[in-house]
Parts: structure tokens; sequence; C-alpha cells
């Protein structure tokens, strides 16, 4: 989904290799099986903060008529850049979730790694969700994974990489009465054969399962199903993200 564009400019160029060891298709593979068991095939799809691409080129790959949106330009530059390079036919624009404006449906639309929780604004998540709803079909669904507040308040994002570049130390606290985590992002790259470090301040906000429901409902959707991350039960207290699975009504 959207997010302040500024909290991804320069790790635009380095976000592939942040993202190395990220197994993209099983995320893919796991989005599938949900499709399965819902007995639905989409082949039209939109991907919501689609970053620098990587997933759509997977579905690109396996047959999907593919979009992409992001309100990052510095990340779309890299996924366009990207797909002429693989030669693949996906569309990539500069949007913000929540003013989402293509004149065209979907019959699926996907917003991974917790790009939801970017959005801090109640009320622009809601707008966000409704725009979603007004470019996703009759019947179709809407695909999205969220960190939940235990993830974010028990320092998950607190993660140190100092041996491969690039290198990156992320310190984050919580606010338990905003919701509000904020993560210092330190970063140590190679360009031009030189090191430079940067740092991003990157924040995301706790939403209760309960309220993402009603944004849902609100936005003509029906949450059919939330699941504990890459599995198909119920998530527990102790879940560090959750899917959840809307359909248009």
């Amino acid at each position: 989904m959207d997010c302040d564009a500024k909290q991804f400019q320069e790790v635009a160029e380095h976000y592939d290799a942040l993202m190395a060891g990220v197994p993209y298709r099983l995320w893919v593979n796991y989005i599938e099986e949900i499709l399965n068991r819902l007995n639905y095939h989409p082949k039209s799809v939109l991907d919501i903060a689609c970053g620098t691409g990587t997933v759509d080129e997977i579905l690109d790959e396996r047959g999907y008529e593919v979009v992409g949106v992001d309100i990052s330009p510095h990340m779309i530059q890299v996924a366009r850049q990207k797909a002429s390079e693989l030669d693949i036919d996906v569309e990539y624009y500069v949007q913000d979730a929540a003013e989402l404006d293509l004149d065209r449906k979907f019959d699926l639309a996907i917003s991974l790694f917790d790009s939801v929780n970017y959005i801090t604004d109640e009320s622009k998540l809601a707008n966000a969700f409704k725009r979603v709803g007004e470019h996703v079909v009759n019947g179709g669904y809407f695909i999205f994974d969220v960190n939940t507040e235990y993830a974010l308040a028990h320092g998950f994002f607190n993660q140190t990489n100092l041996g491969s570049y690039p290198k990156y130390v992320w310190t984050s606290s919580y606010n338990r009465e905003t919701r509000i985590c904020t993560v210092t992002m330190v970063f140590e790259v190679i360009e031009d054969g030189k090191r430079r470090q940067f740092t991003e301040v990157h924040v995301q906000k706790a939403y209760k399962l309960e309220e993402l429901d009603k944004m849902l409902k609100d936005a003509g959707f029906e949450t059919v199903a939330r699941f504990h991350a890459y599995k198909f039960k119920q998530p527990t207290r102790r879940s560090d993200r959750v899917f959840f699975v809307g359909r248009k009504r």
C-alpha cells in the first residue's frame, strides 16, 4: 500500500540486494494456494505497494496480467528498469493507494510485505481500502498481510546485518498508546567502489484485526478468512503476521 515516499528513497536502488533472502516465490505460492482453496482463478492482478516489482515479475511469469503501483517514484523507477531488462509486460504507476485511480478493474488485488502498516492514518487507510474496492470486480478478492501489534511491540524489526552489503542496523521503538512503531534504519552500501552510510526512518502502525475487518466491510468487502502467515489456521495473540482475504460483495 502507500506510505511516505521519503521512506523508500535512497534504499530503492539497494532494495533488491537487501531483500535477496526473501522467499518471494513461496509468498506467491501461498497466495495461489489461498486462491485454489477459494476455487478462484484470477487473470488480472493489481499489486498495491509493489516496490521494485519482484512479485509482479513472478506473477507475469505465471501468466497473470499484472499492474503494480507504489507511492515511491524511486521504487517504481527500479521496477520499470527491471521490466525493460527482462522484457516483461508489467505496467507500473506511481500512485498513492488512498487516491488510487487506474480507471479499470481487476480480478484480484494484493498488498504484501506489511505495506498496510505503513499507512499510519486510519482515515487514509480506510480511503485506500475504498479505492481498492473500486478497482476490484464484484466477486473478486483483496489479499493483504499485516504485522501484528505483537510483532511491532516485541521488537521484530530489530535486525542487524554486518556481514555483507548492504550492511544495516535497524532499531525500533513502540508506543503502546498510539500503536506506532518507529524504525531507524542505518545502511552502509558500496557505490562507485566507495562505502557510504545513510539513514531512513520507517514508521508503521499496529491495527487491530477487528479494525481492518470494519475497513474492509466499509469498502465493500467481506472478510472471508484471516490466516496466521503462511499457514491456514486462525491467528493467535502471538501471531506476528496475519493475512486477510476479502471478497468484493
